[in-house]
């Protein structure tokens, strides 16, 4: 029979290590069951061990993981099951060590008492402040299923409009890096080779075209070991200058101004931003949580800064009895509709479900905008790509037709 190597946990929450024989994976993991303990990984033993590589995790967990982990606790919450058992179960479904490391830490937290939402924070774990602000508040109003499907539901459509932005860059991404590798080609080989045809054939420098005489250059640079540590230089200079500037507040702050103004993409960006802020913000009132702790905590989880800074501004007008609508409309960011909206909202009473309304539709809005999005980008490609390829062609080709008068 094979052996295998098997992790367990006690009722005391201590961790078991050993090996033992059994047919097969699954009649291992049912005997250390009905012995009452709980099985945190179980491995065939094979001829070298590779504990060490498993347990290496590189990065945060993916934002697909993530929703999958808490589809599942969301569901087998609504099932009934005990917050105990159901970590028992993803802990022994979840494949990488590093994860279920961290799992069985809040487990054995929560078993000694601590509050599930206190758990995931102090490790850092799936989710993040402004949700464990809701799983916190959840277990406090007593509905904590409702909470986690909400959660859950929020970190899909969250990853399903990432995956249609990284789709919709996809073809743009594929056509200028298909269009840089061309140019490579030319200036480190073409470009050379007719170079020296024109002085095999007699020619002076001078008498080579000034279009290709510019394209000679820039190939010397770059064949040039020189050049080549000067560029990696300028390239890294540039990404330490753009890093500097964007975490001052000044600099962050002009260029996501400059961001939202941006043709095709900066639409994006502002509509995203909205979706973010209504969605998350009705999500934290419908919770129970108060309106200024709900202001901040979406303030924290938005990306753009005059976003930010309008949602902090609008939490210290909130304290001080104003509406919110009259200081998100002085922050001239939200568009004109948001802010009647949320009017309309104060004034009903109804606040929390305007604000998922408007998560709707602009939900709606940016879906067509992702799907539109390499439509919108082809003619702008075909400009970059087709002046590219147009002024390559008659620096190649121009010397060739000139090549006569030297015969």
């Amino acid at each position: 029979m094979p052996i295998f190597k098997y992790r367990i946990s006690n009722k005391a929450g201590q961790i078991i290590e050993g090996e033992k024989n059994a047919g097969t994976r699954n009649d291992l993991i049912n005997d250390l069951h009905n012995q009452g303990f709980m099985v945190v990984a179980v491995e065939e033993k094979v001829g070298f061990d590779l504990k060490n590589i498993t347990n290496f995790q590189m990065g945060d967990i993916s934002l697909k993981d993530k929703v999958f982990f808490v589809k599942q606790m969301a569901a087998m919450f609504k099932a009934g099951l005990p917050i105990i058992q159901t970590l028992e179960i993803l802990i022994d479904q979840t494949k990488s060590n590093g994860m279920k490391q961290k799992l069985i830490s809040v487990y054995k937290d929560i078993k000694s008492g601590l509050p599930l939402g206190a758990s995931f924070a102090k490790y850092k774990l799936i989710f993040n402040d402004l949700q464990i602000s809701l799983i916190q508040s959840g277990e406090q109003s007593g509905n904590l299923v409702e909470i986690m499907l909400q959660i859950a539901e929020d970190m899909q459509k969250s990853n399903q409009i990432r995956s249609k932005v990284r789709g919709a860059l996809i073809y743009p991404i594929v056509v200028l890096f298909t269009a840089l590798i061309v140019v490579i080609v030319l200036v480190v080989y073409m470009i050379p080779a007719v170079e020296s045809l024109y002085k095999d054939l007699g020619a002076k420098e001078s008498d080579i075209p000034a279009i290709t005489r510019f394209l000679v250059t820039i190939s010397r640079f770059f064949t040039n070991p020189f050049g080549v540590a000067v560029t990696v230089i300028i390239f890294v200079g540039i990404v330490v200058a753009f890093r500097f500037i964007y975490s001052s507040m000044a600099g962050r702050k002009t260029i996501d101004r400059w961001l939202m103004k941006v043709p095709i993409f900066g639409d994006l960006i502002v509509k995203n931003q909205v979706l973010q802020m209504v969605r998350l913000l009705g999500m934290l009132l419908k919770s129970g949580i108060p309106i200024i702790d709900a202001l901040k905590a979406t303030a924290r989880a938005v990306g753009n800064i005059h976003f930010k800074i309008a949602l902090v501004y609008t939490a210290d007008r909130v304290a001080k009895g104003s509406p919110i609508s009259v200081p998100l409309a002085r922050s001239q960011v939200m568009p004109v509709m948001v802010i009647k909206m949320i009017a309309t909202g104060e004034e009903t009473g109804t606040l929390d479900q305007i604000l998922l309304d408007l998560a709707v539709f602009y939900e709606d809005e940016v879906n067509e905008i992702t799907t539109n999005l390499t439509r919108l980008m082809e003619p702008l490609m075909l400009l970059v790509v087709g002046g590219l390829v147009a002024f390559l062609a008659v620096a190649v080709y121009l010397p060739i037709y000139s090549i006569s008068q030297f015969v």
